[in-house]
């Protein structure tokens, strides 16, 4: 059987994050990754209909509406947030990996930092 997996690139997202209130005041861009591994392909890959398969413009929906409601100290906290809501939204024994990439203000920091959390990290 042929692996399969939709890979979802920088989605940007606007939230309210940070460790301190000030930071938190404002909304600060993130980016988002997530990789979904099927255990067996998608209908899609046969029927080319969207009701086959997990449709990414819903998921960035679902994801935006729950960053909404809630501001983030940490990115730890808002990957195992993402991961919930949208594991949720997968097909049976789908493997999902979140990661979270900001580029706080640090001296000497180039290319941001980056959480990852899910069912495997290979």
């Amino acid at each position: 059987m042929p692996a399969t997996t939709l890979y979802i690139r920088q989605l940007e997202l606007s939230l309210h994050i940070g460790w301190s209130d000030k930071e938190r005041s404002k909304k600060r861009s993130v980016l988002l990754d997530l990789d979904i591994h099927f255990q067996t392909p998608p209908a899609a890959c046969e029927t080319d209909e969207l009701a086959d398969t997990v449709c990414y413009a819903r998921l960035s929906a679902i994801i935006q509406e729950k960053i909404a409601a809630k501001s983030y100290k940490l990115i730890e906290h808002l990957c195992a947030d993402i991961y919930s809501c949208i594991k949720k939204n997968l097909p049976d024994k789908a493997r999902l990996i979140v990661r979270i990439i900001k580029y706080p203000k640090i001296a000497g920091l180039k290319n941001g930092v980056c959480f990852a959390y899910g069912d495997d990290h290979s």
